[in-house]
């Protein structure tokens, strides 16, 4: 499978759209979620701003439709996860996404990926207000160091997609920052079965980089 981003998308329009999903048939993959970045602030306490926000989010249903993805990711956005205003700008926004994506069979993702979705409590918040036609894109690096576990455990039951994201392997293949055992264990103690997606964040050479991660998630899954 593979996962898209969409600021690397070349074009919107249906044609290449088209030629998109043939180039992932013709590799006989299936594309798994698209991660949306840069389509305004969900979160944002100024309503025009909002209600601007989620109508740029709203094409990539449409998008996700056409190309096949099951999913995409939006950021929940907001700087302020103990600002209850703020929370509540999310789960309206997030709520009018769910009912017009509903339709078109196609689920959002909430990432623990900067923002009010540092705080996995929030992210739980949001998914339990909103119901239905939400998850989670739990990323193993995101979270601060002391909170990385205890809010992958938080948000793994809701999970359709997860970021299995890496900085560097020691000599056993390891990345010392990420016990990606630990992880991948929190996954699977959740039930989850579905995609992870790699992200190498490190130095060096990007290919070997992907290489080693995917090895490593082999280990343990």
């Amino acid at each position: 499978g593979i996962e898209l981003n969409s600021p690397f998308f070349e074009s919107l329009e249906d044609d290449y759209l088209e030629r998109l999903k043939e180039r992932v048939r013709e590799n006989e993959m299936e594309v798994i979620n698209i991660a949306v970045d840069n389509e305004g602030d969900l979160a944002s306490l100024d309503e025009r701003t909002r209600r601007q926000a989620v109508e740029n989010h709203k094409k990539w249903i449409y998008i996700a439709k056409k190309i096949g993805s099951p999913s995409f990711r939006a950021n929940a956005g907001g700087y302020d996860s103990t600002n209850e205003d703020v929370i509540k700008a999310c789960i309206k926004s997030f709520s009018e996404l769910c009912q017009e994506a509903k339709r078109e069979d196609i689920v959002i993702l909430i990432e623990n990926h900067g923002g009010i979705s540092s705080n996995p409590d929030v992210i739980i918040r949001i998914i339990q207000e909103v119901g239905e036609g939400i998850g989670t894109c739990p990323d193993f690096g995101n979270f601060p160091d002391e909170i990385r576990y205890s809010g992958l455990e938080k948000i793994a039951k809701y999970a359709r997609v997860a970021h299995a994201k890496f900085y560097g392997f020691d000599e056993k293949g390891e990345d010392p920052r990420i016990d990606a055992s630990r992880c991948i264990g929190i996954l699977k103690k959740a039930g989850f079965d579905g995609w992870l997606s790699i992200e190498f964040e490190g130095k060096g050479n990007e290919e070997e980089g992907l290489s080693k991660s995917i090895k490593l998630c082999e280990k343990y899954i």
